[in-house]
């Protein structure tokens, strides 16, 4: 290759490589200016703060929990759920794809919490109910099938 080809292309590889990278940055990154924490369905950057007592209800698919009750969480994939320590909860859960389900609460080292787990259930429309009382140690509630995608955070205030 002779000088005058290869500094051509290098000046058009490095033409290519700036255009690209103001093309990045001038793309749209959906801030709107606004830096207040939390958005239109009342979840802050923590979550959604629930009632002592509210029923909490999910649909179970394999590659997520989708919230049903209570409204602020209707929709929410793996809805992030603050719980006040010390106060009762149930969480109710349907099996929204006919592939098998359970729903459980683990530790932060993934460790089911005094054996807080519902049945497995594998029908359709089927579900069951997980009563408890919110500790500090429960982090996650979690499909022991798919816990990879079917997790959501807790936190216990």
């Amino acid at each position: 290759m002779t000088d005058h080809t290869r500094r051509t292309v290098l000046k058009a590889a490095g033409a290519s490589t700036i255009a690209v990278a103001i093309a990045g940055c001038a793309g749209d990154d959906n801030d709107n200016g606004n830096d207040e924490n939390g958005d239109e369905n009342g979840e802050d950057a923590d979550g959604f703060e629930i009632d002592p007592g509210t029923e909490i209800v999910l649909d179970g698919y394999a590659s997520h929990w989708e919230g049903i009750e209570p409204d602020e969480i209707d929709g929410e994939d793996n809805p992030t759920l603050v719980l006040e320590e010390g106060e009762e909860y149930t969480i109710e859960w349907i099996n929204a794809d006919g592939v098998a389900h359970d729903l459980q609460i683990w530790d932060e080292d993934d460790e089911l919490v005094d054996d807080l787990a519902t049945d497995s259930i594998d029908d359709e429309g089927e579900g069951d109910s997980l009563e408890f009382t919110a500790e500090p140690e429960m982090v996650t509630y979690v499909c022991e099938y798919h816990e990879t995608n079917q997790v959501g955070d807790l936190v216990v205030e």
